[in-house]
Parts: structure tokens; sequence; C-alpha cells
């Protein structure tokens, strides 16, 4: 029987004082305000999330206090539609106005000295984005962590090509915007087509997701403004946060990209890159133990709390002026996974790797080789979307809870794997990770790619992963699929692998009959053909980027759906 958890508004703490902010239209969005203990006016941190600003799964409290800590007042508040905010619940339509309707009248309050700041994770990051897209002047400062401008759309690439849609955006739509609540449940993602899951959630529930149904309307209205919004948009001083295992990081680094090529935002862009996952679990901790989980731990909540917080409360004290200065601090903060934090002028950064590896099938078994082989041939693998290859792991926003050993994944018939050889010595591995593929396949087809670190046990995790969708029928022809950006230490022994297959289920859709996977029943095992060998041949790029893989970014929200 399907169990559904309904979580509703939390009590507000008794240091913080709840308010009302009214919007241009008349809705109120309430917020809690913590006053530095002074009382004198003071930058104002404002958070805008969906969540509950008082819920214990963000924990705001106790942040505002350790931003409240430093001098700063904070701002704590439920986005529209959101618990124990006014108006309709609508994923992303109301976040640029809303953001800077509620900036406006923070700066009109006695205890605000005229500046804000915004900070947040996933969606509230994105508000934060969000209202850096309404050019309020009052905003000095962002620092969105794990999240992008165009979170949880499907990015076309311009070229036949896209991402593959995540699951995990429906899903989204159909446990935290239902209505002012949120639901937690569990898809039976055996199911087809995949609605059907969902028709029985919403049955079950005796309501419906106004987001959830409009995707499947041919024209979503529930996406964020484009990236071109924010390309637009006044510059303001931002610390974009990064995980390497983070499900999200295709939209992070979709923004940073763009804007570190744009001479009015590139000076004003900092990066940290941080060996965690969207839940912000640490590699460090990972598989994790119950002692380590901040989620259900009072104490590694409170080992979090420094490194989550204070690298912004650092950035918006220099964009002030409070202490340090701006144009002194590092422009990127790595952290190589394994090794060690390093500081560069720019990512990737100058010594980065210059590491190409040929697909080979010359062997006995398929390799990750230094020359191509002499002889190009086909390599064909083919996928089933009624058995698609598993995801990894069981939460994909929590990719370092269980840290899934990926081994025998390659016991499958619909996977290549090419492995290397065994490395001699520590290895750093650090820029951009991309997979060149000559590559023969028809239209909806998806090629999915995972890097991995074999240790000599035989155990294999995952580095990084990319996929790619083709909107038009390939003949040969080469695509690029990314891997996204790479700092890992591929330790003395341990050997780099890379997986080609053509699903990664339940954390992407897989193909289906006709033009949406969602509504369709499962598709018939289609087949995909890549060239190794020769000048042309297949190959596994990690380093700066190459002129073919600086494409422009899209802002399709969906497949089929219009820029």
């Amino acid at each position: 029987m399907l169990t559904i958890e309904r979580t509703g508004p939390a009590a507000v703490p008794p240091d913080a004082a709840e308010i009302t902010v009214p919007m241009r239209d008349g809705v109120l969005l309430a917020a809690d305000l913590y006053r530095t203990g002074d009382r004198a006016p003071a930058p104002v941190v404002l958070v805008r999330l969906p969540y509950d600003k008082d819920g214990a799964y963000c924990f705001m409290p106790d942040i505002a206090r350790r931003f409240r800590a430093r001098g700063y007042t904070v701002v704590v508040q439920d986005v529209r539609g959101k618990f124990r905010s006014q108006g309709a619940t609508e994923f992303a339509v109301h976040e640029v106005d809303d953001g800077h309707d509620t900036i406006d009248w923070i700066t009109r309050q006695p205890w605000c000295d005229g500046d804000v700041l915004m900070w947040g994770d996933s969606y509230y990051g994105y508000t934060a984005i969000a209202a850096a897209m309404s050019g309020h002047p009052a905003l000095r400062a962002i620092a969105p962590r794990v999240t992008g401008s165009q979170l949880s759309t499907a990015l076309d690439h311009g070229d036949g090509t896209g991402d593959v849609e995540q699951t995990s955006r429906k899903f989204y739509f159909a446990t935290h915007y239902v209505d002012a609540d949120r639901y937690e449940w569990e898809p039976d993602w055996s199911r087809r087509p995949l609605t059907a899951a969902f028709e029985a959630f919403f049955d079950r529930l005796g309501r419906r997701s106004t987001t959830f149904d409009d995707e499947f309307g041919g024209d979503p209205r529930f996406a964020p403004p484009g990236l071109k919004t924010l390309l637009a948009s006044p510059p303001v001083p931002a610390l974009y946060t990064i995980g390497w295992f983070d499900n999200c990081a295709v939209w992070s680094w979709n923004d940073v990209r763009a804007l570190s090529r744009d001479p009015g935002w590139a000076p004003h862009l900092y990066l940290r890159l941080e060996a965690i996952d969207h839940e912000n679990h640490w590699l460090g901790d990972a598989p994790l133990a119950p002692g380590d989980d901040h989620a259900t731990d009072p104490g590694a909540r409170e080992r979090l709390l420094p490194r989550y917080v204070d690298p912004a409360i650092a950035f918006f004290d220099a964009a002030l002026g409070r202490a340090g200065d701006l144009a002194a601090l590092p422009r990127v903060r790595y952290e190589v996974c394994h090794g060690a934090w390093h500081e560069s002028d720019a990512w990737p950064p100058a010594h980065a790797s210059d590491l190409e590896y040929h697909l080979s099938a010359g062997g006995a078994v398929p390799r990750l080789a230094a020359e191509p082989d002499p002889e190009p041939r086909p390599l064909r693998w083919v996928c089933d979307p009624s058995d698609p290859v598993p995801s990894p792991g069981a939460n994909p926003f929590a990719a370092l809870a269980d840290r899934a050993d990926l081994s025998a994944v390659a016991e499958r018939p619909d996977v290549l794997r090419f492995t290397g050889p065994a490395a001699e010595r520590d290895t750093d591995l650090v820029g951009t990770a991309t997979v060149h593929l000559p590559l023969r396949a028809g239209a909806g087809a998806t090629v999915h790619a995972r890097l991995l670190d074999t240790a000599p046990d035989g155990g294999a995790v995952l580095i990084a992963r990319g996929q790619l969708r083709l909107d038009v029928p390939f003949d040969g022809e080469p695509v690029v699929v990314d891997l996204l950006e790479v700092a890992y230490r591929l330790r003395a022994g341990h050997r780099l692998a890379l997986d080609l297959m053509g699903g990664d289920y339940p954390d992407y859709v897989p193909e289906g009959r006709g033009n949406d996977p969602w509504t369709a029943p499962a598709g018939p095992p289609t087949a995909r053909e890549t060239m190794v060998g020769g000048p042309s041949g297949a190959r596994l790029r990690i380093g700066r980027r190459q002129p073919e893989e600086l494409r422009r970014p899209g802002t399709r929200a969906a497949p089929g759906a219009p820029e």
C-alpha cells in the first residue's frame, strides 16, 4: 500500500519574530526575522525557500543564528504558496518579482541598513539567482549553493542533442509542489507508463499538482526564466558552491560556464568546489555512518555549519567591505577528492590535466589506451528500456550516503566498460571531462557515460557521469557527452574506467514509444554504435575545454518544450 507522509509548518522559534511581507499583487509572504543583539540597523541576509522556514529539513534557525552572530540581521521567508505564505503553489513562476519585492520591502525597514545579501541551497539558491535577475540595486551579493538558474530543466545543446531529463523534476512537483505542505512517498518506478505511479499517488491523496499536470500540456510555464535573463541583469558578486557529486551540478556549471565568458559577470564570479553531494554529505564521511548524518544527528549538524555557512559569511563581509577585500579573495577554491584544497584564478586552473584516453577494443577486454587502435572498428551496444541499467545508489540527491559499488554493472550485456592501466602513483585528474563519440543512433536514443574509480580489490565507485539525448538521427557524426568538471585523485594502484550504456534509471527518464517517455509504454530495444580506433575514434578527455565542447547552453524546460 502506498504510504504518504504529510509535513506542515513547524513552530516559529522563540528568538525569531514572524513577519508578513506584501507583494505587488497583494499576496502576503510569511517570514521569520532574526535581529542582531544591539538592535541597530544592519545588513540583511535573505533566504527564500519552499521547504518551511522553521522545519527540521533545512534547519534554518541554526543557520540564521550563525549569520546573526556575525552581525547580520536575517530574514527567512516561505516562498509564495508554501507553508505559511499565501498565493498559488507554482514552481519558479514568481521568484524574480517576489524576490525584488521582498528586498524592496526589507530596505524600507528600520532594522536594515540598506544592504541585502542572499544565500541558499538548491531551490533557495535558485531564488537568490532569480532575485539577481530582478536587478534590485540593494542586492549586494549572492551565494547560491548546489543550484543554477535553469534548475531542474533539460538543457538543449543546440546541435541536435540535449540533456536527458531527470525523473526528480516531476517527482519534485508531486512532493513539494502539490500545495503548501510537503508530501513524502516512494514511487513504484517499475510501473509503465511512468505517470502511472504518480496517478496512484494523486488518487490516494485526493488532490493534484498544477505544476505536475502542466508538464503534459504542450507549453509548460513552470520553468525558470532563461539564462539570457541572468546574463542581461546587472552583475553582483556571486559565490557559486558546486558539489563534485551533486546531481544538480549540471545547472551550476551551465551558469558558471556562461557567466565566466560574459565580460560583465566574469569579474564578479567566485567558485567554491567541494567534495559533497546535493544533501551536503562529504566524501570523507562516505558511506555515511549514523553519527555523520546531519539530517538526523545534531552533532553532525553542528560540525557541518562552519563549512556550510562560514564561506558565505566571509564572502559577504568582503563584498560589503566589513572585513577582508573582495578583490583579494581567490576566484576559485576547489577540493580535490581524496586530496587537498587548492586555489586558482580560473576554472579549469592553469595546471589542469591534459589527458586523453582512446577507447580501445584491440585486446581481450575493452580498454582505455594511450594510443588508438591502428584500425577503426565499430562497437555496438543495445538499450532495453524495459530493463534499463540501474542508477547508482538509492537517492540521487544523497550520492555519498551509500557510495554504491558499481563493479557488477560491467557484467550487463548492455554496458561497455573500458578500463585503464593501474596508476603508478597518486594522480590528480583536474578539469573538464568529456567523452567524444562518433555515433550512429536513431532520434530519441540516449547515451549515458560514467567515469569510475576502480580499486585494486575490484570495487568501482562513481567519479562523474553525463548523458545525452538525440533529437535527430546521427549517422556517424561526432557527439560530446559532457561529464562536467572533475578534481579527483586517482590513488596509486587504482584504475580509471569508463562505462557506456543506454540508460541510467530511475535517475534519468528511459526511452519510450513516441515522443514522451512519461506517458508512453517502454520502447523496444534500440542499438547505438560508435567507432573506436583510427584518428577519429572514440576518446575520453580530461583537462582544459576544447572548442567543440564550448557549446552555447540552452534553456529548454523538457523534451519537446519551446526555448
